[in-house]
């Protein structure tokens, strides 16, 4: 609703008179032209200064990962894709830490605050360009991953979890980190049904590594 209004804003005259273009419309083509590619001009500057807002509107404060509003949107998104083309499936990741109350509670909230910020570097630089990784709210991340069947995602949690193991031996206070993946199916009624499958996957997975440990 910001950027809407910062837009009307821009295109509101200021002092109530005809803008430039409604005037040149009564003169010459050229003139009509002209105002019109000034126009367009002044229209694209406006929208290139609101990126910004659009971008901070759609990532997480603490990490920059994108927030769990573009997360839904990308859902519905890919959702829909997978719906028209059954030969693009796609797989949601469920990632959340293990140990985060252990760490704010031992450790303090800031220690808290840097480990999630090094999991969102860690997930954000072990996958391609063009997956998406979200940070969904408190200790748990989602990643979307277009064009990915159940066996490929399958292949990058474990690769995953060993590159995680590793990083993680050498940082001062460790984090845990479980795992939970749901691909496309064509009897999911929506994305919610997916996102819920993967849930619950990852909850297996964290009662997994409690009963191991």
């Amino acid at each position: 609703m910001k950027q809407v209004a910062l837009l009307e804003t821009a295109l509101r005259p200021n002092d109530g008179r005809p803008s430039r273009l409604r005037n040149a419309r009564r003169g010459s083509p050229v003139a009509r032209m002209a105002a019109l590619v000034r126009e367009n001009a002044r229209l694209r500057q406006t929208l290139a200064s609101m990126q910004p807002l659009h971008e901070l509107a759609y990532r997480d404060a603490l990490t920059g990962l994108w927030n769990r509003r573009f997360f839904e949107e990308r859902m519905s998104e890919e959702f829909a894709r997978a719906r028209r083309d059954a030969e693009s499936p796609f797989t949601l990741v469920i990632a959340d830490l293990n140990n985060m109350k252990q760490i704010n509670d031992c450790h303090g909230h800031q220690a808290g605050d840097r480990a999630l910020r090094w999991v969102a570097g860690f997930l954000a630089g072990n996958v391609r360009a063009y997956d998406v990784v979200c940070r969904l709210g408190g200790d748990e991340f989602a990643l979307i991953l277009p064009s990915t069947c159940a066996e490929d995602a399958a292949c990058l949690i474990a690769r995953l979890r060993r590159d995680f193991a590793v990083a993680n031996a050498w940082r001062e206070v460790p984090v845990g980190l479980s795992f939970g993946a749901a691909t496309y199916l064509d009897e999911d009624a929506n994305d919610l049904a997916m996102f819920v499958r993967a849930d619950e996957a990852m909850y297996v997975d964290k009662r997994r590594q409690r009963e191991a440990a």
